[in-house]
């Protein structure tokens, strides 16, 4: 018969015997996944590689074995193998991080960033704000902007020649009326004081008038350095906005001329992941 120290040494044994077969067949399973991944690898199974890493195994063996952007690396390197070769015409900017990278369509003028690759995801996505100048471009919002840009342009040039012809005009009038004043203040006499008084008072509203008429036209060119900052301002944003338009257009003369028109080329890109992922499968 055991005794209850046997038999609680025995129940140690078989619980300590359980827990190693349970740990036995975690780290079992774990195993087989890392080499069903570095298989996956290996063959190019590109929607094996990203189910296997990103949801089949623990955050803690993805973190380890992507200590050194390994992972990350792959799959950057594959993604752009890929649209190299899918999109020939397509240039890498820049990397921005381990697992962003930035295209443009084509070399010309003014090259920029278009495209953003994510490979976590993995998408290829338009800029937005990219997008949104293509969509001003072909709702002619550009050349709306620019031409009242330059309406403001030429009234602005209008009104300063204009405040020009009016000054010279009020400043003859104003001084033919002050010479007046003068005079009539010369002729004043104790007899005729109250007469020329009545006089002066009708040359003073006269001048009041006209010197309001002066301060209005003023502002157009009494400030010559304000007036200059005014359209050097003017000028610099209708520069920036028709540089904006050309690079635009020129971008989806590009987009036409490849993929034929934009609604066309967003279905390509979302074609590109799709057989991204299928790559390699069975």
């Amino acid at each position: 018969m055991e005794t209850p120290e046997k038999k609680e040494e025995h129940q140690t044994d078989t619980s300590f015997d359980s827990v190693k077969e349970s740990a036995s067949g975690v780290l079992g399973g774990l195993m087989g996944q890392i080499k069903q991944l570095e298989e996956a690898m290996a063959a190019e199974r590109m929607g094996d590689v990203y189910r296997i890493y990103w949801k089949e195994l623990p955050a803690s063996i993805q973190q380890s074995s992507n200590m050194n952007h390994e992972i990350d690396n792959y799959l950057t390197s594959k993604l752009d193998q890929e649209i190299q070769r899918a999109f020939p015409f397509m240039i890498m900017r820049e990397v921005v991080s381990p697992v962003l990278m930035n295209y443009q369509i084509g070399s010309y003028y003014r090259d920029r960033t278009v495209l953003q690759v994510d490979a976590t995801q993995p998408t290829i996505k338009i800029l937005p704000e990219i997008r949104d100048q293509w969509k001003r471009v072909m709702a002619g919002d550009y050349k709306a902007q620019l031409a009242e840009l330059q309406d403001q342009q030429d009234n602005f040039d209008a009104k300063t020649i204009a405040a020009q012809s009016e000054l010279r005009d009020l400043d003859s009038k104003i001084a033919q009326e002050e010479k007046k004043k003068a005079e009539l203040e010369e002729t004043k006499t104790f007899m005729n004081r109250k007469k020329i008084e009545e006089e002066v008072e009708e040359v003073e509203a006269r001048l009041k008038e006209l010197k309001k008429q002066r301060s209005q036209w003023a502002p157009f060119v009494g400030d010559q350095l304000s007036g200059e900052s005014q359209k050097i301002e003017l000028a610099n944003k209708m520069y920036g906005l028709a540089l904006e338009q050309a690079i635009a257009l020129k971008e989806l003369r590009l987009i036409n001329k490849r993929f034929g028109g934009l609604d066309e080329m967003d279905a390509a890109l979302d074609q590109f992941i799709v057989d991204f992922l299928n790559k390699g499968a069975e």
